[in-house]
């Protein structure tokens, strides 16, 4: 694996049709990160410079998530890439969950719409303050040993699970040409941080 680590603050959006008050967001995060290297394909496109990072679905540009600061990228084979998304699935299903606040992930294999689920698997697990009550959802279906376009994880836990550098952040990773894909990681390092994608899965999608 190659990667690089850049310092400071980050904001995180999740475009939604709120009177444009997002998308000025969205405007401010590309100006700030500017031009760097660029990735994608036909779901999604990266940018990654010295100041930021972020990325856009091509055909949904309310799905939108940007890093100012502090994130780390690699470049991961496919079997690395399939082993990690493998143990994201199964993070649910173990003992790591009753550590977790907010979970939420999303995989998409080929195009898709947020109607019909198809090419997608997307969870969300969210626990209230107090621990009281358990939001959990499931759409779509999981793909084992295929590997996909993109994949974008949100995480709140007590510590890091295995293949992550961060307990609390969020991921994604967008399939490259050839045999190295790239994988971004922004952990939530300090409590100065806005953050705007934390919403349940059901929301999300509808």
């Amino acid at each position: 694996m190659d990667g690089s680590m850049m310092d400071g603050e980050w904001f995180t959006e999740h475009l939604e049709a709120d009177g444009g008050a997002t998308q000025v967001l969205a405007r401010y995060v590309k100006q700030q990160v500017g031009e760097g290297m660029e990735f994608s394909n036909e779901i999604a496109r990266a940018v990654l410079s010295s100041n930021g990072c972020y990325y856009e679905f091509r055909e949904l540009p309310e799905e939108f998530s940007g890093a100012l600061g502090e994130f780390t990228h690699h470049f991961v084979g496919v079997q690395d890439t399939l082993n990690l998304l493998e143990r994201l699935y199964y993070l649910p299903r173990t003992d790591f969950i009753h550590e977790v606040t907010e979970l939420s992930l999303l995989v998409v294999y080929d195009r898709f719409d947020w109607i019909s689920y198809q090419n997608i698997y997307a969870y969300h697990f969210q626990r209230s303050a107090l621990g009281e009550r358990r939001i959990e959802d499931v759409r779509g279906t999981i793909r084992h040993g295929q590997l996909p376009r993109f994949f974008k994880l949100r995480l709140l836990a007590e510590h890091a699970p295995e293949g992550l550098l961060f307990a609390c952040g969020m991921a994604f990773f967008i399939a490259n040409p050839g045999e190295r894909h790239l994988l971004v990681q922004v952990p939530y390092t300090h409590s100065s941080v806005s953050d705007l994608i934390a919403r349940p899965l059901s929301v999300q999608l509808h």
